[in-house]
């Protein structure tokens, strides 16, 4: 009789395990997805809640163009998945035809058992048992009947085993085809989306110049507001600056370099060596996108040109805001239409800068540790919600984007 009395496992362990990091980034993915669609829905729900004159002005021009950066990048994640379901449903069409191959063995096994048996029956293994020449031969075979009962009884729960897997694999493999086809569906829409946006801004950026004199009076507010903001970002990392270098020089005229170098070492013990740690600074908010970045920006639809200190985070209404290394609160002040601005003082005169806040959890003076909540996003007048953040190394300001994890 030939018995398969090799148990292989269902499918090779690296397949199961390539096929979990794949679940766990698609589910990345869709979290991210989430915070992308509610951030959109929020821009659509201020167009629809303001009156005719606010929807053609460039607040509305903005909404639209944060509409479309959204959608962008909802598309981009949506290919990222679309990949992802690929890679599965590979992986699943694999497992489906190892998973075959393996039950028709196990069914050809147990058809030669159920003939074997027929042909001998149990009467075969009294006579070997008893027709044994010694005591000996007799306990040798009895222990071979006994393995070669268990070894069926194995062979038919491993059929029962297999049934079952081929049963889960094939409901796997077409939930993933319904789901890739989903998210196919869903990518045609953002795509028709997009478009629809881009063509409702070029109607509205039409009718906006139409009257040249109010078209240049909003340009030009828009372009002082930023100007203030950064303004008052960069008067209060000259001040904290300035206030760091006379504490300095304070502590060391007056208890000496150990006294010193002692609270620096404090503050080093709760801060991250930022200067080694480019491209992996935790971000300050969860599922945000920058729909403003660092340096020199030419708005491409009103044609100015600003310059920004840090990137604008655009994320869901009321997310939590967190301080991206330890450190101390050296400053929290208020700017009318910019909301509340915190400035984080860590080790090696670093400084972290978190504007447009509400809700601040943290008071001048505080001590917080990384990861810990320092205020919540604030509102936007085009919709949404924004957060401004800044990284300087003392007097020179960085591309956070260069700075936080990829």
């Amino acid at each position: 009789m030939s018995l398969l009395l090799l148990v292989l496992p269902f499918g090779s362990v690296q397949a199961e395990t390539e096929l979990q990091k794949i679940m766990k980034e698609r589910k990345e993915l869709e979290r991210s997805m989430g915070s992308l669609r509610q951030q959109l829905g929020e821009y659509q729900d201020k167009l629809q809640q303001v009156d005719k004159q606010e929807k053609q002005s460039i607040t509305a021009v903005g909404n639209y163009s944060t509409q479309i950066k959204l959608l962008q990048k909802l598309i981009s994640q949506n290919n990222r998945k679309l990949r992802a379901q690929d890679r599965e449903i590979s992986l699943l069409q694999d497992r489906l035809a190892s998973n075959r191959s393996r039950h028709k063995q196990l069914v050809d096994d147990v058809a030669l058992i159920a003939r074997s048996a027929y042909k001998h029956g149990p009467r075969h293994d009294m006579e070997l048992f008893f027709s044994s020449a010694s005591i000996n031969q007799a306990f040798v075979r009895a222990r071979y009947i006994g393995l070669m009962a268990g070894a069926v009884d194995e062979i038919v729960n491993d059929l029962q085993r297999s049934s079952e897997e081929l049963d889960r694999t094939r409901g796997q493999l077409e939930r993933s085809y319904r789901q890739r086809a989903s998210s196919l569906d869903e990518q045609k829409g953002q795509m028709k989306s997009v478009s629809g946006k881009k063509k409702e801004k070029e109607k509205l950026l039409a009718e906006l110049k139409k009257d040249k004199k109010t078209y240049a009076a909003q340009i030009q507010d828009n372009r002082v507001k930023l100007e203030q903001l950064q303004r008052k970002i960069e008067e209060l990392i000259e001040a904290e600056q300035a206030a760091i270098e006379r504490e300095k020089q304070r502590k060391l005229l007056e208890e000496g370099a150990a006294a010193a170098a002692a609270d620096e070492a404090a503050l080093a013990g709760i801060s991250l060596e930022f200067a080694s740690s480019k491209g992996r600074i935790p971000w300050p908010v969860t599922g945000g996108v920058v729909t403003r970045k660092f340096g020199r920006v030419t708005d491409p639809d009103l044609k100015i040109v600003t310059t920004n200190n840090g990137v604008d985070i655009s994320v869901p209404k009321h997310t939590a805001v967190r301080a991206v290394s330890g450190g101390i609160v050296s400053q929290v002040t208020y700017v009318p239409r910019f909301g509340n601005i915190v400035l984080l003082r860590h080790a090696g005169s670093w400084l972290t800068v978190y504007a447009n806040l509400t809700n601040i959890a943290t008071a001048k003076g505080d001590v917080v540790l990384g990861g810990e909540v320092i205020g919540y996003s604030g509102l936007m007048p085009a919709g949404g919600s924004l957060v401004h953040f800044e990284l300087w190394n003392g007097r020179e300001k960085l591309d956070p984007e260069i700075w936080l994890k990829k």
